[in-house]
């Protein structure tokens, strides 16, 4: 592992020599030209730029600006260069953004980590520390992010807190999200792909007028579906496959100084993506002793079965249903010119729809049906005027309205093994009978109505030509009302010297109960970053920022146990230069950071409260320290190249109850974490690539691209566990094609994960009914895809 770490910051280093010594003589823009935007055509003349491959214009401080010249710690990537690379997935960002990951398996296993934070702490009434903001619209629940992002124009990562300008409060990032907008001039996309695991992908895009130059339209659509690669003994069916679709329409409006543009999506998946495979299980204690209640011992002792841990080969479920996925979206932003300043109004509506169909037993017998039905409906008001740029004095203020209702079914459902399995040695032989259990169905449901009002501005001061103090200011008030609860229906009816046992099981899960809060909570957040130009080409930054996360509602929670907990206060601390080189043929970035987090929303033990057991609570305090690099250079004859690196040192300062691992669980109910590593954390992370397009002949191109990511050792799971290590890895990208000269045609041969890396990007548990599981990352994957622009 040392090796290779040497190995990765050897490569970063000759990456930066390189951008440093980016030759004077590089042409400005060796790409073909796209079709020339009219010049009555804003809107296209945005897109030809991009498509250059001339700097990205961010929109993270709400005004389009290059990216060079944004004094805070943000990355961004074209939606060209995404599609390109075959890069759809919020997960698969990670190799192109600095100190970012993303887990995605499925619609509620999902959450977005920056510099090894964030996430929604498994809990769907948990909102993320790292926001995700698609088309000026704030996503609340992490299933938002489950989806495939096509037809992009560019995506932002902004790090540390947000909330004085981004739509609700993040205490470590956000990730923004642009689509491309309707356009007057004509066109059509269209894109196909086929590759290994019979996957095929079609996309296609097309915009143009509807009236004159006031309305024009952008439809969008596209299906994506492959047969996975793990085979289910039980079936044959194979898991880990892609089933999905959307589709995507937008109207554009501008008359005068009035602009609106509408958009209106539907997204559906239905896949076998809840395949996490046992890769062991505990059975026996750190200190020898047997663990009697372990999944494995007791599918030995009572079925006579022995499970596999050969991951992708162990897949034997007898009850395993795919999981549905529904995503609707209305959204419409307004856009009024004042004669100077701006005014825009941002109205939207989100709604999510899950549905798991898991066989939880993860054997061959049916045994347990458990999952979280998930529904979340999400209405969001935002209006806010900025001032023209370009004056002494830049300001944006306004008003931000968000209400929020969701529910979180958790229903555990009892199959015709579950007795044998939940009651042998509890009930003599001849009193095990499946109806004892078989049919009965125990539900803990959760219910959160979140209203929230917030008020916020930032002010700019360009003190000279090359000084600069930004300000900024939230006031945030957040009513939530939390709820959950307990019932059991179903299975036959019993004689009473057999309705103990089953009672005894109910409450085993929970127990038959209600428990409700409501919280309101006033928070402030702040943010003071100046900047100074030392040259036209150089930029010095600084900033301190505090953000709050909104208390956590607890949708598991049981009598006694706090429904709504506190929010959670993040200050961090910014320092970075921004240095453009080789007369703008190569940037070089550097960032450092320190963030101090309070109140981390965790799960904890209480001594004080031993009948409790383990809750989500205020449990902690984190620190994350480091350093992020970025760097790029068009290197001449058609080769351009990017590299970006990150140390990072996320630690717990202070966890002293934190919840043991398994395999200590027996030692004490608790362990003291404070000191040790976040878990997912990656002390050394980065990314290089290489990039070629050039014209060959006057009628051909040839283009291509060659990207090496790598993360170092982490644990998925616990510091102190010997389950959740993962070791460093690294995953090769690659693709090389032709294309007409014009850019309109292309044919591209393109491979992910190159070398066939088997890793996981998240660890499970083991419980009393499944053993540790893994959620893997991507296989290998290969294909053939063509394009066509009309």
């Amino acid at each position: 592992m040392h090796n290779r770490k040497i190995r990765v910051l050897a490569l970063a280093a000759t990456a930066l020599t390189l951008v440093a010594s980016a030759p004077a003589w590089a042409a400005d823009d060796d790409k073909p030209k796209p079709v020339a935007a009219t010049a009555d055509d804003p809107v296209a003349d945005e897109e030809a730029q991009h498509a250059t491959g001339q700097e990205i214009l961010v929109t993270a401080r709400r005004r389009e600006e290059k990216l060079q010249d944004v004094p805070v710690a943000i990355s961004a990537v074209s939606g060209s260069e995404l599609a390109d690379q075959h890069i759809y997935r919020v997960g698969d960002f990670a190799a192109k953004l600095p100190n970012f990951a993303a887990v995605q398996q499925n619609t509620r296993v999902s959450g977005l980590y920056v510099r090894g934070l964030g996430g929604n702490a498994s809990n769907d009434g948990a909102e993320s520390g790292v926001g995700l903001i698609v088309d000026n619209v704030f996503f609340t629940h992490v299933g938002f992010s489950w989806l495939d992002f096509v037809d992009l124009d560019h995506v932002e990562l902004v790090r540390g807190p947000q909330g004085t300008l981004l739509g609700k409060n993040t205490t470590i990032g956000a990730l923004i999200v642009t689509t491309k907008r309707p356009s007057f001039t004509p066109e059509l996309n269209l894109e196909a792909g086929y590759g290994n695991q019979n996957h095929f992908q079609i996309r296609a895009n097309a915009t143009g007028p509807l009236i004159g130059d006031t309305l024009a339209y952008r439809a969008t659509f596209y299906v994506d579906r492959s047969d996975g690669w793990a085979k289910n003994a039980q079936d044959g069916q194979k898991y880990l496959d892609v089933n999905r679709w959307a589709a995507r329409g937008q109207l554009l409006f501008q008359s005068g100084p009035v602009t609106s543009r509408l958009i209106g999506e539907h997204y559906e998946t239905s896949e076998y993506n809840n395949y996490y495979p046992g890769f062991a299980d505990a059975t026996t204690f750190a200190n020898g002793a047997v663990r009697s209640g372990a999944w494995e011992n007791k599918l030995k002792s009572i079925f006579g079965y022995t499970p596999s841990y050969r991951i992708g080969q162990n897949a034997n479920l007898n009850t395993q249903e795919r999981i549905d996925s529904r995503v609707n979206g209305l959204s419409n932003e307004l856009t009024i010119d004042l004669g100077g300043p701006t005014l825009t109004a941002v109205s939207a509506w989100r709604q999510l729809r899950f549905r798991p169909h898991n066989d939880s037993d993860l054997s061959p017998f049916s045994i347990l049906r458990a999952g979280y039905d998930v529904d979340v409906d999400q209405y969001s008001q935002e209006i806010r005027i900025a001032s023209a740029a370009g004056n002494p004095i830049e300001y944006q203020f306004g008003g931000y309205f968000l209400r929020e209702d969701l529910v979180s079914n958790n229903r555990s459902i009892f199959q015709a093994d579950s007795t044998k399995y939940f009651l042998t040695g509890a009930l003599p032989a001849a009193a095990l009978l499946p109806a004892i259990l078989d049919g009965v169905e125990y539900d803990q449901y959760g219910k959160l109505q979140v209203t929230s009002g917030a008020a916020f501005g930032q002010l700019t001061w360009h003190a000279s030509d090359r000084l600069a103090l930004t300000g900024g200011l939230r006031f945030t008030r957040e009513n939530k009302k939390a709820s959950n609860t307990a019932t059991v229906f179903g299975g036959s009816a019993l004689p009473a010297t057999l309705t103990p046992a089953r009672t005894a099981i109910v409450n085993a899960f929970g127990g038959i109960f209600a428990v409700a809060d409501e919280k309101t909570t006033s928070s402030w957040s702040w943010l003071v970053n100046p900047s100074f130009k030392l040259s036209d080409d150089v930029l010095l930054y600084a900033s301190v920022s505090y953000g709050e996360k909104s208390g956590a509602a607890n949708l598991g929670a049981t009598p006694g146990k706090p429904v709504i907990i506190d929010p959670e206060k993040s200050t961090a601390y910014e320092a970075g230069i921004k240095t453009t080189l080789a007369g703008g043929k190569a940037t070089f970035n550097v960032n450092f950071y320190w963030n101090d987090i309070k109140d981390f929303q965790a799960t904890q033990y209480d001594p004080n409260r031993v009948a409790l057991g383990y809750f989500l609570g205020n449990a902690a305090r984190a620190r994350l320290r480091g350093v992020e690099l970025e760097a790029s250079a068009k290197l001449g004859g058609g080769f351009s190249a990017s590299a970006s690196g990150s140390f990072n040192d996320a630690t717990f300062r202070s966890y002293t109850n934190a919840p043991p691992p398994v395999e200590l669980s027996n030692v004490a109910p608790s362990v003291n974490l404070s000191g040790t590593r976040i878990p997912g954390s990656s002390k050394w992370s980065g990314q290089l690539s290489l990039n070629y397009d050039n014209n060959v002949s006057g009628t051909l191109g040839l283009f291509g691209y060659l990207n090496q990511t790598y993360r170092s050792e982490t644990n998925l799971l616990s510091a102190v566990s010997v389950y959740g290590r993962q070791e460093g890895y690294g995953l090769t990208n690659a693709g090389i094609g032709i294309r007409s000269a014009d850019g309109r045609y292309s044919l591209q041969f393109w491979s992910r994960n190159l070398f066939d890396k088997r890793y996981a990007v998240g660890i499970g548990q083991a419980t009393a009914i499944t053993p540790f599981i893994k959620v893997l990352g991507e296989t290998r994957t290969f294909g053939t895809t063509a394009r066509a622009r009309f």
